[in-house]
């Protein structure tokens, strides 16, 4: 009989320790991300698109009404606001599901990095909080972490159109918006403290993006100090990730948190030794964890998984860019087919305001009963079960397109 029980013991044992790992917190020591067993955790994830921050480009305006304000302005002008606003509610409900989480994992990722826009987190019940802790418990039964990270309504940090800012980084400057993103941190760090599943805190999304924008790179450090003092009142637990301005870690002096790992993006930069000696040389001198935490799969797949293999090869953890997207010329590892007449949208939104009256645009505009089919059609095509899967894409370490 006691032969029989520690038979059964031990058969379950790898049961009872898959879950436990994921019951405490991943955490930095010294070079590693480390599970809650202590065990080297090596990332290899995958971000959310067009969720809760929208970009023009996903909707192929190409490079007229790219910031999410101008995107939703579109929608707006053709929809009416109750009717856009009720579209971009189901459209939040619709991209992401349980079936999409269990798509992921079983295709062998482990993380999902969710971009967030300060609007949808207000206050403890607003839409975001409860869009994050359906997506938390549907990660936690699937045994795969979730990242957080702060990217729009953050005062214009990168300058540019994804953090659907003012075009200029006041957050650097601006005591007033220094504060409101402070709070903002803190109201979800103080959601999320007790929660293990979320894997850590990304505090700002590609700083001072455009390059005209460098000179202010000697502010950026400064901002993570009071980022990271907002968060540690109230939240000591989790892991944060600092990204520096255009990849360059050499602002980045001597870490302040022992609980924080660097991250760099690649935008055009070719894979290659050259490319990685920065960030190997910084993790050797200051003994602390890397991360390549974005990486286009809207490029070429050879592009793609040269890079990561690179990263791979030296113990880098590595997410890619983004998760699904509607089908257009570089279509990224996972697909829906736009609307049948989604060019007409196309065709209405690049008649802007500033460029085209009021008889231009309304000489393009579909007729109302079409614009509204064509609407309802996307709201069903981007649903888990129409997704195409280009495997060219997922030929990565640990991945198998299913």
């Amino acid at each position: 009989m006691l032969l029989r029980r520690l038979t059964v013991l031990c058969f379950m044992l790898p049961l009872l320790i898959t879950p436990a790992a994921h019951s405490q917190f991943v955490r930095a020591k010294g070079t590693e991300i480390v599970d809650a067993s202590g065990k080297p955790l090596s990332i290899h994830g995958i971000s959310i698109g067009n969720w809760m921050v929208l970009e023009g480009y996903f909707w192929h305006f190409g490079s007229v009404n790219t910031y999410q304000k101008d995107v939703e302005a579109v929608f707006e002008d053709l929809l009416g606001p109750t009717h856009a606003q009720n579209f971009l509610y189901q459209w939040r409900q619709n991209l992401i599901t349980k079936a999409d989480v269990h798509r992921i994992k079983q295709d062998g990722f482990n993380t999902i990095r969710v971009p967030l826009h300060t609007k949808y987190l207000k206050t403890d019940d607003d839409e975001g909080f409860k869009l994050i802790d359906q997506l938390v418990k549907w990660c936690r039964e699937e045994h795969i972490y979730v990242i957080l990270m702060l990217e729009s309504g953050v005062g214009g940090t990168t300058g540019e159109a994804s953090d659907d800012g003012p075009g200029y980084p006041w957050l650097l400057k601006d005591a007033g918006m220094q504060t409101y993103v402070n709070k903002a941190w803190q109201r979800i760090a103080r959601h999320y403290k007790n929660e293990p599943i979320i894997l850590g805190y990304d505090l700002l999304n590609e700083p001072l993006l455009w390059t005209g924008y460098l000179y202010l790179e000697d502010l950026l450090e400064p901002e993570y100090r009071r980022l990271t003092e907002a968060i540690r009142k109230v939240d000591t637990k989790h892991m944060l990730i600092l990204q520096p301005a255009r990849g360059r870690f050499s602002e980045f002096g001597k870490p302040f948190d022992d609980n924080s790992v660097y991250s760099y993006h690649s935008y055009n930069s070719t894979p290659g030794p050259e490319f990685l000696k920065q960030y190997l040389d910084f993790r050797s001198k200051y003994q602390v964890p890397i991360f390549f935490s974005e990486i286009y799969a809207e490029r070429s797949p050879e592009w793609l998984i040269t890079h990561i293999n690179q990263a791979d090869q030296n113990n880098i953890g590595w997410i890619i860019w983004p998760y699904k997207k509607m089908g257009g010329k570089s279509p990224g590892p996972y697909t829906f087919p736009p609307p049948a007449n989604w060019a007409k949208i196309v065709t209405f939104a690049q008649q802007t305001r500033e460029d085209h009256t009021v008889k231009d645009r309304n000489a393009v505009r579909p007729p109302q009963n079409e614009t509204d089919a064509i609407f309802a059609e996307i709201l069903e095509n981007e649903k888990n079960e129409h997704v195409t899967v280009h495997p060219e894409y997922l030929k990565l370490p640990g991945i198998s397109a299913h």
